[in-house]
């Protein structure tokens, strides 16, 4: 999916909380398709899957419980991060701003969070992990 050439951060979001959504329908495929990847992270549908089941790890959690992508209107509390920053003057980069969105893990709000940058109509997700 693309953004417009000059995205507002609403646009960003929403596109983020799609995302969220196909990860919520277990839906990993799409939910790779809907972004563009930092190559250092290697995202397959598979990765992405085995990261938020393993609460930021690819490996099974600690005490063998399996995190799943609850649907946010259905999570209790409130994001820990849902935020676009700007980077304006970044040394000619490409990247236009920066996204962090935490994830609803298994009914609540969790710390895990997505970051994402923007880079002109693309949206790239960089990493899951906990802040």
């Amino acid at each position: 999916m693309h953004l417009p050439a000059a995205p507002s951060d609403t646009q960003i979001l929403d596109i983020i909380d799609a995302w969220i959504s196909d990860l919520a329908r277990g839906d990993y495929a799409c939910a790779h398709a809907r972004t563009a990847h930092d190559a250092y992270y290697g995202w397959t549908p598979a990765l992405l899957r085995a990261v938020i089941e393993g609460y930021g790890s690819p490996e099974p959690y600690a005490d063998g419980t399996a995190y799943r992508v609850t649907p946010a209107a259905q999570a209790s509390g409130a994001p820990h991060e849902r935020c676009v920053e700007r980077l304006a003057g970044q040394d000619g980069g490409a990247a236009l701003a920066e996204a962090r969105h935490s994830l609803p893990l298994n009914g609540v709000w969790s710390d895990l969070t997505a970051t994402f940058r923007v880079e002109g109509a693309t949206l790239v997700l960089q990493e899951i992990h906990v802040f």
